[in-house]
């Protein structure tokens, strides 16, 4: 490669990536890049008000976990906020969700994506932000993706003036191909890009955001202003001859992706199997799961189902009947998240997800922020909302992941959006590629299935045994579908967009 691979949500985030990498900057100067031009491309997906996390790999150093998601602001005995359910069509059933301005989590992006860079960032932070600042400014034609995203969310897009006057032109909703533009987002990332994130955190905006939300909201300025960004060591397993990370506690994905390789490994050392198995996996996880996340205070209840003698019980519970004690918990069906990938020629490694759930119908009056409803996600708060007593790093199902050979190569730059389907994208795609050894592009592009609540939900291709199916109800798609993830991945050799979300894959 001459300058790396990139792999991202859109085209326009994979070309801001691409110019960062032909100005010499390194995989972590492009993925901020293309993580902040994403908010104009992808612009239901993250924001600046938005979390996320990014797995981090310095050629021949240890893999670091960059964990800049939302926290939950302390609920001060509060329960007269503004948050209420909203409903979304999404043709064949209505889902509901949760906004208003007690659903804002305390954001991480901005703080997260300036540490980072800090940190890692090979040129200066003015010329890794120039695309960002110009796609926002100028405008981008909503790609069909993300024009029937911005369709599906019309119910929350219309809760205020601010956010009305982004998404509606002559009092039109934006649809594919019109130009949506920000001209206050980009005033804002130039502003930050000379200041840093304090105006953000402990300055003029964080007094803007309390006084905005006000008594409707949870968040006050001491919970800005102590708001940290962790590096966290990645948790890891041995895969075959390589090695894979993955995000740690207290976020969940990464725990429930590794736990399922330990049953599979547990059953057959190879890992070999087929959808009926990966089925049943998936069946034993999601019940693990509701049987040891049961207390919304601790962050590391899930580090149990590690447990050697945890993982030997669940698998082999897997093999039986274990639809007759079935337990999951409900998700959310839309999955507002992006994800972004890329390898320079160095051999360093971004892997960074964001995301800003599908927002809380605000936007933060001249700055362009649409305000994020991670508080009202159903996937983070599966015990119920608003039912944490201190301060805490929500729970996300983010996986930032890599796997890397032996003797320090990195072999697979992967992650997903989707939610709860985050985990099943990340784990099909990256057993198609590493142990049935079919391309990146066939390993993305391959059918997928996802087993969630008490249905499994099937793309076309994909075959399963009849008494399985007699077992459970089924959902048959009759195409690949966004409700199965986003993932974007790149090797050495290939570069590859998820076609269910429209990005781009670029080899350069």
């Amino acid at each position: 490669m001459k300058h790396g691979m990139i792999a991202t949500g859109s085209k326009e985030a994979s070309e801001a990536a691409l110019e960062i990498l032909k100005l010499g900057g390194n995989a972590f100067d492009a993925s901020i890049a293309a993580v902040m031009t994403s908010m104009t491309s992808e612009v239901n997906l993250t924001s600046m008000a938005g979390g996320g996390a990014m797995l981090a790999y310095q050629n021949g150093q240890a893999p670091i976990l960059y964990d800049f998601f939302v926290d939950a602001p302390p609920m001060r005995d509060r329960d007269d906020f503004e948050f209420y359910k909203t409903k979304i069509d999404f043709g064949d059933t209505d889902q509901a969700f949760h906004i208003g301005k007690g659903s804002v989590a305390i954001p991480g992006n901005i703080k997260g994506l300036l540490h980072i860079h800090k940190r890692l960032g090979k040129i200066p932070l003015k010329v890794v932000t120039e695309p960002a600042i110009q796609i926002a400014k100028r405008g981008v034609k909503l790609s069909s993706s993300q024009a029937y995203i911005t369709s599906l969310l019309d119910s929350i897009i219309k809760t205020s003036a601010n956010s009305r006057e982004l998404f509606y032109h002559n009092n039109k909703l934006l649809s594919e191909g019109d130009i949506f533009s920000n001209p206050d987002l980009s005033d804002f990332i130039e502003w930050i890009t000379e200041e840093g994130d304090r105006p953000f955190y402990e300055g003029e905006l964080a007094r803007k955001i309390v006084d905005y939300l006000g008594e409707d909201g949870l968040i006050r300025l001491e919970d800005l202003n102590e708001y940290k960004v962790y590096e966290r060591s990645p948790l890891s397993h041995e895969l075959i001859n390589s090695r894979f990370y993955t995000n740690p506690a207290p976020s969940v994905g990464g725990t429930l992706i590794v736990f399922l390789l330990k049953m599979l490994s547990h059953i057959d050392i190879n890992y070999k199997f087929d959808y009926d198995r990966l089925v049943r996996l998936m069946a034993a996880t999601a019940k693990a799961r509701a049987h040891f996340y049961k207390d919304p205070n601790d962050d590391y209840q899930l580090d149990k189902l590690l447990d050697y003698n945890i993982v030997k019980k669940y698998a082999e519970l897997s093999a039986g009947n274990i639809f007759d004690t079935y337990d999951d918990y409900d998700d959310n069906g839309l999955g507002s998240t992006t994800h972004v990938s890329i390898l320079d020629r160095e051999g360093n490694a971004a892997s960074i997800t964001t995301t800003n759930g599908e927002s809380c119908g605000h936007v933060l009056p001249g700055t362009g922020i649409i305000l994020n409803n991670m508080l009202g996600e159903q996937d983070l708060n599966p015990l119920g909302f608003h039912r944490w007593n201190k301060t805490k790093r929500m729970p996300t199902l983010i996986s930032p992941s890599l796997l890397i050979d032996k003797v320090g190569k990195v072999e697979l730059v992967i992650g997903s959006a989707g939610s709860n389907r985050i985990r099943s994208a990340i784990l099909q795609v990256m057993s198609n590629y590493t142990l049935k050894k079919i391309s990146l592009k066939d390993s993305v592009y391959h059918p997928r299935l996802h087993l969630e609540e008490d249905c499994l939900h099937i793309e076309p291709g994909i075959t399963i045994d009849s008494k399985l199916i007699n077992s459970i109800k089924t959902n048959l798609f009759t195409d690949i579908n966004l409700f199965f993830g986003g993932v974007n991945a790149v090797t050495d050799t290939e570069a590859v967009a998820d076609p269910r979300r429209g990005g781009m894959g670029i080899v350069c």
